[in-house]
């Protein structure tokens, strides 16, 4: 599999950002393990800032590596990850705001500062790549003019500059990313979630339990190939996570698809409402009409999982039979069990 560099360098899409990545310095940093997950901004979010902003960033190496390093965070996060926490910290120092109040109910994927996700879960070999409408600016006032650190309030940058920070060491890279690339996920003893795709193996369906920087109880169901194709609501209980399971597994095999994707108003003999029981059902859905998901509705009316957006309705319909497929034989492996 290619690594983060080389999925932004093949398309055309990531030009300036490629042109960018290279000027800093990062090329060997993204090539690196990892993992790493980066908010990626395409040639048309470069394009969104002031007449000249670019070529001045190349012209100004710390600044522009500074800037880069604020779009990188540690960890292989998907976006269903992402859509669980109210900020995360990247590897500048500083956080960035996630506001996705929306994406559980209308597959709105989460917007990060004042930019929304266009497309997502990229993988690569050493993380995840999402792809951004707009690039990501740190607070420069909070930031070390030397080395390129952000802190959260002016108390850290100074308390840095008094004891922390050794101008004539700062240049070196390798002391930058040793600060830079512990976990930044809250301290939770529990096996962390961006562990998953690395320490599993998948080679049959499997549900993956996992807890959130919420305290709360989520699955994924991956099929044999190790890709997502379902995800859970959050649960209080892990008792109540092994539930939805058990109800995936129960319904999906009996569940018929009602296709919304199509239909501006649903249709009476198409409707699923909650806590009534009824059949279990795939609701096939698109938004913006270019894009496709679908729900999986218990026999109450409840939805259980919900899917990754699909660029056709065919790949949509794959996506079902592979949930149809996978879910009523998946193990279980629970990634929330203390480490030892």
């Amino acid at each position: 599999m290619a690594d983060i560099v080389d999925i932004i360098v093949a398309p055309c899409s990531f030009k300036t950002l490629e042109t960018a990545i290279k000027a800093a310095g990062l090329v060997g940093t993204l090539k690196g393990a990892g993992p790493f997950t980066i908010f990626a901004p395409d040639d048309e979010a470069f394009a969104k800032l002031p007449q000249g902003t670019v070529e001045a960033l190349l012209k100004n190496i710390p600044k522009l590596k500074t800037i880069l390093m604020y779009h990188v965070v540690a960890g292989k996060l998907t976006v269903d990850e992402i859509s669980q926490m109210k900020t995360v910290k990247t590897i500048q120092g500083q956080e960035v705001k996630i506001d996705a109040p929306h994406w559980w109910t209308y597959h709105i994927n989460p917007k990060i500062n004042d930019a929304y996700i266009t497309s997502k879960d990229i993988v690569a070999d050493n993380g995840m790549i999402h792809v951004l409408t707009r690039v990501l600016m740190p607070n420069m006032e909070l930031t070390c003019p030397v080395c390129g650190m952000g802190f959260m309030d002016m108390d850290a940058l100074n308390l840095h500059t008094r004891t922390g920070h050794i101008p004539e060491k700062a240049a070196e890279p390798t002391p930058i990313m040793e600060k830079v690339s512990e976990p930044v996920m809250p301290v939770v003893k529990v096996v962390p979630a961006v562990e998953m795709s690395t320490t599993t193996k998948v080679t049959e369906g499997v549900f993956e339990i996992i807890c959130d920087v919420g305290g709360k109880f989520r699955f994924h169901l991956k099929a044999a190939n190790g890709q997502i194709v379902a995800v859970s609501q959050s649960y209080g209980t892990k008792e109540s996570a092994i539930k939805g399971i058990a109800s995936i597994k129960t319904n999906a095999p009996i569940a018929k698809i009602a296709d919304f994707s199509t239909v501006g108003e649903i249709l009476p003999e198409l409707r699923h409402e909650g806590g009534i029981v009824q059949d279990p059902v795939f609701e096939l859905q698109s938004s913006t009409g270019d894009k496709f998901r679908f729900h999986l509705k218990a026999a109450n009316g409840e939805i259980i999982a919900v899917s990754q957006s699909y660029l056709t309705r065919q790949a949509a319909e794959k996506g079902i039979e592979s949930v149809k497929k996978n879910a009523p034989m998946a193990k279980i492996i629970d990634h929330t069990i203390p480490e030892t």
